[in-house]
C-alpha cells in the first residue's frame, strides 16, 4: 500500500471585495465580534491553493467554515479556487461549518449601512461543491450533508455534518432577531449512518479517518460543559460508537486553534486534530502522511508566514490578535447581551437578598471594562498559547494561572460589598477555584483527561498517530 498524503485547512471564512462597498462602522461592527483578517480572506486562499499545489498531495480536507457568512458570491470563489486542486489531480473533499448555510448574517457592507445579501440552501451547498465531496463517488446521507469517500482501496474518509442552520433566524423573514446558530448536533439516523459506513469501510480493510467542523473530543477540560457550542452534542457516546466501527482519527477546525487531543475509552482511543484558522493567528494547516500497511499516521504543521502583498504577515496576523481581545470581548458580551440580562434576571429572583450586595455594570461596555481591567493580560497570553498549540512547552504556568485567579478575586472586590463579599470568596474558593485551576492547567500544559489515569500529552504540530 503506498503512503497517501493529505493536506488540511480549516475555517477559511472566505469574504470576497464585492461584500465590502465601503469602510464604515458597519463592517467595524462585526468586526469586533471575532477579529477576523476577511480583508485579507481571498489572498489567503489564494496564497494557500499555491502550497497545496507545490505540496502535490493525494488529498486536501476543508474542515468548514469556507465563508465569511454562507455568502453565496463568497462560496462561488471558495469552489472556484478549489477546482485548482481538483484540475491539477488532487482530491478534495469538504463538510460545511455553522457560518456556511441558511446564514442570516450574509451581508454587504456600505459604509454604516449592512445589507442582505443572498445565502445558500443546503441543496445549492452540495450542487457548488460537487467537485468536493458531494458527487457522485461518495455515498450521501439522507438526513444531512454527511457522506463517505473511498478515497483509495485503503482509506476511507468520513465526512460528518453536525451543523444546525436550520434552526437560524431571521428578521426577514419574521423572527425576532437575526441567530446563527453555532452549535453542533447529529440526528440519531445520520448518527446510526455514519456508523454503519464506517463498519462497512473497515470490514473491506480501508482505514476510516472523519472530518467534521465541530468537536468530538475535548481540547481542555470542561469544554463541553464550558464552551458547549464548539462540541457536537451527546459526543462522548458518538465517540464511542465511531471508535467500536474502526474510527481512531478526526480532523475538525470551529475553534481556531491547533491543537491534538485525545480520549480513551472502553473500546479503544479517539484522536481529535484540531487545525487552526487559516484567516486569523497562527494561520496554520496541517499535512499528513497516512501509511495503511502499518495504521500508523504521521502529522506536521505548516504556517502561513507570508502574503505576496504582505511579506510580514505573520507578525501582522499575530498583532491583530493581540489587540482585538478588547474589542472582542465588548462584541461578544453585546451579541449575547440578552441572554446575560435574562441570566443575571433569574438570579436575583431565587437570591434577591445576596443581590442588594452585588452591583454589576448595566451594559456590555461596562462589564467589558471590568473583566479587561483584571483578566486582558493573562487572558490574551494563555489564549495566544492555546491558538499556538504545544502551550505545554510554555515553561512553568503557575504564575499565569495564579494571575488569572487573582483577577477574579479582584473582580469581586469591584463588584460585591458588604458582608457578602468575604462569603462570595469563600464560596468562590471552594467551589469553583479549584475547578478553574483545573481547566487552567489542562489548557496551559496541554494535558488531555487531566487529572485521570488516561492523562497523556501530544505534541500538536508533529506526532505520529495510530489510524
Amino acid at each position: 500500500m503506498q503512503p497517501i498524503k493529505i493536506a488540511i485547512i480549516s475555517d477559511l471564512h472566505v469574504m470576497v471585495p464585492e461584500l465590502l462597498v465601503s469602510e464604515g462602522n458597519a463592517f467595524e461592527e462585526y468586526l469586533a465580534r471575532d477579529r477576523k483578517m476577511l480583508r485579507e480572506s481571498v489572498e489567503i486562499l489564494d496564497t494557500l491553493m499555491g502550497c497545496i499545489l507545490e505540496l502535490k498531495p493525494d488529498l486536501v480536507l476543508v474542515t468548514g467554515d469556507l465563508t465569511k457568512d454562507g455568502e453565496r458570491v463568497s462560496h462561488e470563489q471558495v469552489a472556484a479556487q478549489l477546482k485548482r486542486l481538483t484540475d491539477a489531480g488532487i482530491q478534495v473533499l469538504v463538510v460545511p461549518g455553522n457560518h456556511d448555510i441558511n446564514n442570516p448574517d450574509a451581508k454587504v457592507f456600505d459604509g454604516n449601512n449592512a445589507t442582505s445579501t443572498d445565502t445558500i440552501t443546503r441543496r445549492e451547498f452540495a450542487a457548488i461543491y460537487r467537485h468536493a465531496g458531494y458527487g457522485s463517488n461518495s455515498r450521501r446521507d439522507p438526513d444531512s450533508l454527511s457522506y463517505c469517500c473511498d478515497v483509495t482501496d485503503s482509506l476511507s474518509i468520513l465526512a460528518i455534518d453536525a451543523c444546525m442552520d436550520r434552526f437560524n433566524t431571521f428578521v426577514s423573514r419574521g423572527d425576532a432577531r437575526d441567530h446563527c446558530k453555532t452549535s453542533g448536533h447529529l440526528e440519531p439516523s445520520t448518527q446510526q449512518w455514519l456508523v454503519e459506513q464506517a463498519k462497512q469501510a473497515t470490514n473491506a480493510g480501508r482505514r476510516v479517518i472523519a472530518m467534521m467542523h465541530h468537536h468530538l473530543v475535548p481540547h481542555f477540560h470542561m469544554e463541553e460543559t464550558l464552551a458547549a457550542p464548539y462540541m457536537v452534542d451527546d459526543a462522548g457516546q458518538f465517540c464511542q460508537r465511531l471508535i467500536e466501527a474502526g474510527v481512531h482519527v478526526i480532523f475538525t477546525g470551529h475553534l481556531h486553534i491547533s491543537d491534538v487531543s485525545q480520549v480513551n475509552l472502553q473500546p479503544g482511543t479517539m484522536v481529535e486534530i484540531a487545525t487552526a484558522a487559516a484567516v486569523g493567528y497562527p494561520c496554520q494547516w496541517r499535512v499528513a502522511t497516512c501509511f495503511p500497511a502499518t495504521g500508523k499516521m504521521q502529522l506536521h504543521t505548516r504556517t502561513l508566514f507570508s502574503l505576496p502583498s504582505q511579506p510580514d504577515f505573520g507578525e501582522t496576523a499575530r498583532g491583530v490578535f493581540t489587540s482585538s481581545i478588547p474589542t472582542i470581548t465588548h462584541g461578544v458580551l453585546t451579541r449575547y447581551w440578552p441572554e446575560i440580562q435574562q441570566a443575571i434576571s433569574n438570579y436575583k429572583d431565587k437570591h434577591p437578598f445576596m443581590m442588594r450586595f452585588v452591583k454589576l455594570p448595566g451594559s456590555p461596555q461596562g462589564i467589558a471594562d471590568i473583566l479587561l481591567k483584571h483578566l486582558q493580560k493573562p487572558v490574551t497570553q494563555a489564549y495566544i498559547a492555546f491558538a499556538e498549540g504545544n502551550e505545554g512547552t510554555m515553561g512553568d504556568n503557575k504564575e499565569l494561572v495564579d494571575e488569572l485567579i487573582d483577577g477574579v478575586d479582584h473582580i469581586v472586590d469591584e463588584t460585591v460589598s458588604g458582608i457578602l463579599k468575604p462569603f462570595a470568596k469563600a464560596a468562590l474558593h471552594l467551589r469553583i477555584y479549584s475547578i478553574a485551576r483545573l481547566v487552567l492547567r489542562s489548557i496551559l500544559e496541554d494535558r488531555n483527561d487531566i487529572g485521570t489515569q488516561h492523562e497523556t500529552v501530544i505534541n500538536d504540530h508533529t506526532a505520529i498517530i495510530n489510524l
